[in-house]
């Protein structure tokens, strides 16, 4: 299931949310832990989505060379485990065992701080600058599902451009994946 959202209530200049979620480290983690970054990353992300498992090896990567000039990270899972038991918090326990991830995972059981930030998919990217005001959203690069194709990584270059000061251009870029998977009401 792909989706594209271009618009949103959270955009460009807004302020890093306050909330605080469990991390599948045992620890509540949340925007208090990007405090004082030069640049800081909040991921929408998941377990099962094709887009996600396509570009995880990439964020890996981009964090693991920008943490030492001050990147912040967090991931979040916002899907409903109930619909999508692969994505429950007993499994990215496992994923993050599995795969070494270097940044915390937090689970948004109750979904709102996807709210928040107006999340629509997975992977969704937030970069915010040092003063915890947003520089650019969207997609970590052109090629999501499928890393042979992948010809443009925007993130890297927006974090570049955050770390170096300046304004990343584009500051928005249509993430594509799946959508998050809402609770039922």
């Amino acid at each position: 299931m792909e989706r594209q959202t271009s618009s949103s209530s959270f955009t460009i200049g807004s302020r890093l949310p306050q909330f605080s979620l469990p991390s599948v480290s045992g620890e509540e983690l949340g925007s208090s832990h990007l405090q004082g970054a030069k640049a800081a990353l909040v991921a929408f992300t998941c377990n099962h989505c094709p887009y996600v498992k396509g570009s995880e090896e990439m964020l890996v990567r981009i964090f693991k060379e920008f943490a030492p000039q001050g990147l912040r990270a967090l991931a979040i899972s916002s899907n409903d485990a109930v619909q999508y038991p692969e994505d429950g918090f007993e499994k990215m326990k496992e994923k993050v065992a599995s795969m070494a991830l270097p940044y915390p995972y937090l689970y948004d059981e109750s979904q709102r701080v996807a709210r928040l930030f107006d999340a629509a998919c997975t992977p969704e990217f937030y970069l915010f600058d040092s003063q915890g005001t947003l520089a650019y959203h969207g997609a970590i690069n052109d090629s999501p599902r499928d890393p042979a194709r992948v010809t443009k990584d925007f993130l890297s270059q927006a974090i570049q451009s955050v770390l170096a000061g300046s304004k990343p251009a584009p500051s928005f870029v249509n993430p594509l994946g799946c959508s998050i998977k809402w609770k039922q009401s």
